[in-house]
């Protein structure tokens, strides 16, 4: 009975039936032998209740199981895009920072070209060292295998700074971190920062603090660059940063230091409310 009313109806008649024996069981002289009739009007007044209650259920389990499948259809789409966010960071840090680079490098030469061709093979021998360097990146990328540590992307960040002619400086020992996802994130975060400095901050000096501790990491990153005045607006490399911070629950403030020069602050958690680290974001960010 697909219909509620039909089923309430034959269920009234079940029990109407159940309801006469009784009256006349108790008005009339008939003596009714409940012992042999009472098992067949209990399985009328139960079955089809139950059977009622097993549609009903069922109907509930396919809502339930159809809202399941949208769940996972869009949990698929997350991924899909989080996944595509993935890519373009990356991207974004190697590719186009490398890229700049090289393009950079390839201006001076140039102007160098007929002045000073020692310095013009230098830098011509750097675009080559830079290119091939690329190409292991963007193999990196496609496998998925982009794994950075702190003391790599520190090193590497010393050298980019010393060659843009701005004094480094690393104020505490690099901790160690045994989540490498994490590592990773936080390595990603440094060279990123490291390149706004270099780029838009036309700084002469910059350093890095990393205070560590069991519930908490901490990073800084400051510079004394110059604004002239123009107010200062987050782009893509600022936007990274804060979604990689959010991938590992943590807190980020950018903020202008009281002379010049940009101060940026991130505390990460080290540990879940449970007690264990965290493993479930990407190794690429």
């Amino acid at each position: 009975m697909k219909k509620p009313w039909k089923f309430w109806l034959g269920y009234t008649a079940i029990n109407s039936v159940t309801v006469c024996l009784l009256l006349v069981d108790i008005f009339s002289s008939v003596d009714l032998t409940w012992g042999y009739i009472l098992p067949g009007i209990l399985i009328g007044f139960i079955s089809p209740a139950a059977w009622k209650a097993q549609v009903m259920w069922n109907q509930k389990w396919e809502a339930v199981n159809l809202e399941l499948s949208e769940a996972n259809n869009r949990v698929e789409e997350l991924i899909k895009e989080r996944e595509r966010d993935r890519i373009a960071r990356d991207l974004h840090d190697t590719v186009g920072q490398t890229l700049s680079t090289i393009s950079v490098k390839s201006d001076i030469s140039k102007r160098l070209l007929h002045q000073n061709q020692e310095r013009a093979e230098k830098e011509l021998h750097d675009i080559q060292l830079l290119a091939r360097s690329l190409l292991q990146d963007m193999r990196k990328i496609v496998s998925d295998l982009r794994v950075v540590s702190l003391e790599e992307e520190v090193e590497s960040a010393r050298s980019r700074l010393y060659e843009s002619g701005i004094d480094f400086e690393l104020e505490q020992q690099l901790p160690s971190i045994q989540d490498s996802s994490k590592e990773t994130l936080l390595a990603y975060i440094i060279k990123e920062a490291v390149t706004n400095v270099i780029r838009h901050s036309r700084a002469t000096y910059c350093k890095i603090r990393i205070i560590h501790s069991e519930a908490e990491l901490t990073l800084e990153v400051e510079d004394n660059g110059r604004f002239d005045g123009q107010e200062w607006q987050e782009g893509n490399g600022m936007d990274g940063i804060r979604k990689r911070v959010s991938l590992m629950n943590g807190k980020v403030r950018f903020k202008k230091r009281q002379k010049c020069g940009l101060h940026l602050i991130i505390h990460v958690p080290m540990q879940t409310e449970g007690g264990a680290s965290h493993d479930s974001y990407a190794v690429s960010g």
